[in-house]
């Protein structure tokens, strides 16, 4: 979580220097539920109706958890309800690796990263797939115990997807990717005004799932 902040700081200091290049009092971005303004302090603002639809999924949330977290079973069973395909694999850290992304929810993927994952699941996880060029969004988990509280972050990120909270589109999603695993300044310097707004938001998102897993946390051992 760490690393993902110092991420979020580099990108408003790289925003900070388009003010410096560029004159401007202030950049904004626009996408569906979204209107992102920088100042020239850089200090980002969201909309009242971006922080509105950040309030009603973490009730959705908060509402899932109370009610079915105490049994992780239960609550798989109810994620399976929300029509959503849950898949379990003791290879699932290799499966993931290959494609740079991690265990939990998984938003939908494209191309080879698509048929890559469609394939192992068909494979080892003794599912039939219709191998298509997108996925659909899933849970994937190892075999292993899982985690209540990474569980409850997990749920928070499907529940945003679901709610269409930016931060989620696969465009965004591998931005942010590449960004993270090979956080060099000469891909700093390449990111326009409108791709850090953008990786913003995916950022945004793993804060608040993170915090809603801590304040979980918090709550049930104060």
């Amino acid at each position: 979580m760490n690393k993902i902040k110092i991420l979020f700081l580099n990108l408003l200091l790289k925003i900070k220097n388009c003010f410096s290049n560029n004159h401007k009092k202030s950049i904004s971005f626009v996408d569906e539920n979204t209107k992102n303004v920088l100042s020239e302090s850089a200090s980002l603002e969201i909309s009242a109706k971006a922080k509105e639809l950040q309030q009603e999924v973490e009730k959705i949330t908060t509402k899932i958890v109370e009610d079915n977290l105490d049994n992780i079973d239960k609550t798989l069973d109810y994620l399976k309800s929300q029509n959503i395909s849950i898949y379990r694999t003791k290879f699932v850290l290799q499966i993931l690796k290959y494609i740079n992304e991690k265990p939990g929810f998984i938003i939908p993927l494209h191309g080879f990263k698509a048929l890559y994952l469609n394939f192992f699941i068909n494979l080892l996880c003794n599912k039939k797939i219709v191998f298509n060029n997108v996925s659909k969004e899933m849970f994937i988990f190892s075999t292993k115990e899982i985690d209540k509280y990474f569980l409850a972050s997990q749920i928070y990120k499907f529940v945003a997807f679901r709610n269409k909270m930016s931060g989620f589109e696969y465009e965004s999603q591998e931005k942010f990717k590449k960004l993270y695993k090979n956080p060099s300044t000469k891909y700093y310097n390449k990111l326009t005004a409108k791709d850090i707004f953008i990786i913003k938001d995916v950022i945004a998102r793993d804060i608040e799932a993170s915090d809603f897993a801590l304040k979980l946390y918090q709550n049930e051992n104060s």
